[in-house]
Order: structure tokens, then C-alpha cells, then sequence
């Protein structure tokens, strides 16, 4: 069941039992305020001619009273009241009747105890059953009750004498007026109750209908239309709901892109990394077979040895990178203290010999200072950076190493003069097999795995680099090693 059904038929039903019982607490009380009006004023009337008919017994002799004087009496009570013939009963001290205006008498169900039969249900009038209630205290009493459909009200009074009063009012009226008020009001809820479960179903439709919109979007994206999106509008809850929705799917598509991105890397990385194999290990195989199958000349023979060498040396430096590669990535670094200027001497005796051949010119200046890491990490960093200027220059040139203090940290460049790289591709001279000029570097002994591993290195320090070059104007590479006191660095590309 949908959930604006549900709500619907949670709603209405307390709201037709909210109304009914509201109403009915109305009507039932407008109904005891007349209820109670009506005692009132027939007590009021009983009083009235009771005073009426004491003053007039105690104004005529016992002669001159009789049943004609009482009929008088009575009838002018009724006149003044303009009420007519009235419905008032006279009894004498022992219960005895003696005068009625008519024959209306109020019957009631009376239980008697009895001896020997138990409880015993006997009918007495309303009057006779007052009179047995009344008391010196209580010299007056009223019954309600219903007969042959009629409604009534008898009140019986006690007067100094000892005889009794009876006047009974028709109260029918108040009755019908409560049962008709019921009865409008019954068709009144149902007609409420059809019009506001209208509303309340309109209402109900209006507001999920963002629900509708939100529960189709999710479909569409569960689809893989990533750039679906909730348009709502709206301060609510759904609302609410609608912009962390958005806010989902806007991380999940970035996520994916990022996962998308990664396995084109992987599948780029995969197709680099046989064709790095696949090269070699064919020269290998043909130099070898020519070996094995021909009769060569010790200095032919000579010539494909020191190919085959050559290519497996190559594929030994290839696996050898790879190796430090994981390593690097996976290892916990020790963190050192390390000169710079000792350190940068280092760096420059260790790659001298790597220079002499192409006749380059290593110029190492550096500050005093201090860098916190992993001696051997860093020194394989700054000869795989030396070793890409020395592949990138031209005989005769020059390849600096110095250092700067700064109030923050220590930063270390690396510059040569060589050929440069075209800005638009030194954002992804770090990613594995990746070579700007990929003849000249497999020439001079490369596989693009140099800067993927000094990146790694990078981000293990929480260190910073910086690549500055253009076409023919060498490259720059900064590295910024932050003091270690600031503390949430993460290392990378700037």
C-alpha cells in the first residue's frame, strides 16, 4: 500500500472520531442546559402555585372550602401562567387525591423488596413516588421520565399543611430538539468527513508527488543516468531529503569518475607495461634464435650478446622499478633527521658518475637546514629527478641542486636546461609509463616509471613538488618539506 493511502486512513478516521466526539459533547451539553432549564421552571411553577394555594386556604373558612375552590384556584394559576388547562394534582396529607385538572399520570417501574418471593418490579406514578422521598428538609422532588413516547417532568411539593402538590410539564420537545441535532449532525460529519478526505487526499498527492519525483530520479540513476537529479523546491523534509540525494549522487559520480579514471590508468599502465616487455623480449628471442640457428662470427656473435645483455639489463632496471614502486607505496617511512647540505653532497657524488658520459655539469648549493624522512627514499627522489634532467640535456650542459631555508620548511630545487616539456602534459609526467618523447627516452635507457615513483615518495613525506617548464626551456622542480610541528599535511602536486 502506498504510503499516502496509508496516512489517509490513518488520518481520517481520527479525525471522524476527533468530530464525533467533539459534536456530541456539544449537543449533549446544550441538551442538560435545557434539560436543566426546564426543572428549573417547572419547580419554579410548582412553587408558585403552591404559594398560591396555601394563601387562599388560609384565607377562606373551612366552610367555604370545597372541590369548587380548588378548581378555581387552579384555573387561575393556569390563566396566569397562560397556559390553559393545566396538569396539576392536589394530595391530601394521607396520599389521597384530592383534586386533578386531568388524567396525565407520569408511570414509573418501582423494584419492592419482598419476604418470601425475592425482588418484585411494581409500576407507581412519579407523585407517589416523590412523596415517599420527600423529607422535613427536602419538601420538594422532581422525576424525568418517558411515557407511551413523551417526555415529562413531575415535581411534587410538600406545603406547612401536610398535603401534597403535583404539576407535570411535556418536555418532549427538548428531546425531539437533541434527537434532530443528532441526526443533522451525523449527516453533517458524513459530508465533512467526504469533503476533507477530498482535501486531505489532494494534499497528500501534492506532497508525494516530490516523493514520485525523488523515487524516479533514483531509478533513472540506479539506470546509469549519473547525471540525473531531484528538482524540488521546497523547506520541508523532502526537501531536505531531495538536496542529500543531490549531494549523493553529485559524490558518487565523482567517485565513479575518479574509479573510471583509475581503471583507464590501470589499463593504460597494463598496455605500457607489455609494450615495455614486448620490445626487449622480442629482440631478445630474435638475437637469441639467430644464435642457436646460424654460424656467426665471433664479432657478430659478440654484437647480439651485448644486445641480449643490454635488453635484459633494461628489463632488470624495469623490474627493479616496479619493485620500489610497491614498496614505496606500501612501506611505513622512519623519520630521520637529515642535513641538507651533507645530504645534497651526497646526491651530487653519487650521480657524478652518471654525468661523465654526456659531459654534464652538476652545480650542488645549498642553506643550512634540516628535512625529516627517509635518507634512502629521498636520495633514490633526487637521483631519479638528476637522472631525468641528465636523459632530457644535450651534451655540455648544466643541472642544478640547491636548497633555500623558509620559514616554513625547507625547499630543494632541481633545474636543468634541457628540452623542456609542453605545459599541457606536466600534469601527467607522474602517471607509470607515461613519456613525453618516448623514442628518446627508451633510447637513453627509460621506462616512465622514474616520476611515478618519486610521486610516491612524495606523498609518504607529506612533502610538496612543483613542475615549471615549457618547450626548450628546461624543467624546474621544486620540493617543499614542511617543518614538522604543523601537522595534516598530505603530500602531492602543487
Amino acid at each position: 500500500m502506498r504510503l499516502s493511502w496509508k496516512l489517509f486512513f490513518i488520518t481520517t478516521p481520527i479525525f471522524v472520531l476527533f468530530l464525533t466526539v467533539f459534536g456530541t459533547w456539544i449537543i449533549q451539553d446544550s441538551f442538560d442546559h435545557s434539560l436543566d432549564q426546564a426543572v428549573e421552571q417547572c419547580m419554579a411553577e410548582n412553587q408558585t402555585f403552591q404559594n398560591s394555594y396555601e394563601l387562599t386556604n388560609h384565607a377562606l373558612s373551612e366552610e367555604q372550602w370545597n372541590q369548587t375552590t380548588i378548581k378555581k384556584i387552579v384555573s387561575s394559576f393556569h390563566k396566569s401562567r397562560e397556559a390553559g388547562d393545566g396538569n396539576a394534582r392536589i394530595y391530601d396529607s394521607d396520599g389521597s387525591i384530592l383534586y386533578e385538572d386531568n388524567a396525565l399520570t407520569l408511570k414509573l417501574e418501582h423494584t419492592d423488596a419482598e419476604e418470601t418471593s425475592g425482588e418484585k418490579m411494581r409500576i407507581k406514578t412519579a407523585g407517589a413516588r416523590i412523596m415517599e422521598s420527600l423529607t422535613e428538609e427536602e419538601n420538594t422532588g422532581y422525576v424525568v421520565g418517558s411515557q407511551a413516547g413523551q417526555w415529562y417532568v413531575t415535581v411534587v411539593s410538600r406545603n406547612s399543611s401536610g398535603s401534597y402538590i403535583e404539576t407535570t410539564r411535556n418536555i418532549s420537545s427538548i428531546y425531539e430538539n437533541r434527537d434532530a441535532m443528532y441526526a443533522r449532525y451525523q449527516i453533517g460529519v458524513i459530508l465533512l468527513t467526504v469533503l476533507v478526505g477530498c482535501v486531505i487526499l489532494f494534499m497528500l498527492f501534492f506532497v508525494m508527488r516530490n516523493m514520485q519525483k525523488l523515487s524516479r530520479v533514483t531509478r533513472q540513476f540506479a539506470r546509469g543516468q549519473y547525471d540525473a537529479r531531484v528538482k524540488i523546491r521546497s523547506e520541508d523534509e523532502i526537501g531536505r531529503l531531495a538536496e542529500d540525494f543531490n549531494w549523493m549522487a553529485d559524490a558518487m559520480s565523482r567517485q565513479m569518475e575518479q574509479l573510471q579514471y583509475e581503471v583507464r590508468r590501470q589499463e593504460e599502465f597494463t598496455a605500457a607495461f607489455a609494450h615495455e616487455l614486448k620490445t626487449p623480449l622480442t629482440s631478445i628471442i630474435g638475437y637469441a634464435d639467430t644464435i642457436r640457428q646460424m654460424e656467426l662470427s665471433k664479432e657478430e656473435t659478440d654484437m647480439c650478446a651485448d644486445y641480449i645483455f643490454r635488453q635484459g639489463k633494461r628489463l632488470q632496471t624495469l623490474a627493479y622499478k616496479l619493485l620500489e614502486m610497491t614498496m614505496a607505496g606500501n612501506q611505513e617511512i622512519t623519520q630521520q633527521e637529515i642535513s641538507v647540505p651533507e645530504f645534497l653532497q651526497e646526491i651530487q657524488k653519487t650521480a657524478a658518475e652518471s654525468l661523465k658520459e654526456k659531459q654534464l655539469t652538476l652545480l650542488e648549493a645549498a642553506e643550512p637546514g634540516l628535512i625529516y624522512g627517509d635518507r634512502d627514499l629521498l636520495a633514490s627522489l633526487f637521483l631519479n629527478l638528476i637522472d631525468n634532467a641528465r636523459k632530457a640535456s644535450e651534451p655540455g650542459k648544466r643541472i642544478w641542486l640547491t636548497g633555500h631555508q623558509r620559514q616554513d620548511g625547507y625547499l630543494i630545487f632541481v633545474a636543468d636546461e634541457g628540452r623542456g616539456i609542453p605545459k599541457d602534459e606536466l600534469a601527467r609526467i607522474t602517471e607509470a609509463f607515461y613519456m613525453v618523447d618516448k623514442s628518446r627516452s627508451r633510447k637513453e635507457g627509460g621506462a616512465g616509471l622514474g616520476l611515478a615513483l618519486c610521486q610516491k615518495i612524495i606523498e609518504l613525506h607529506g612533502a610538496m613538488w612543483r613542475f615549471e617548464s615549457g618547450v626548450g626551456q628546461g624543467l624546474r622542480v621544486s620540493v617543499m618539506f614542511w617543518d614538522p610541528e604543523p601537522h595534516g599535511r598530505t603530500g602531492g602536486q602543487a
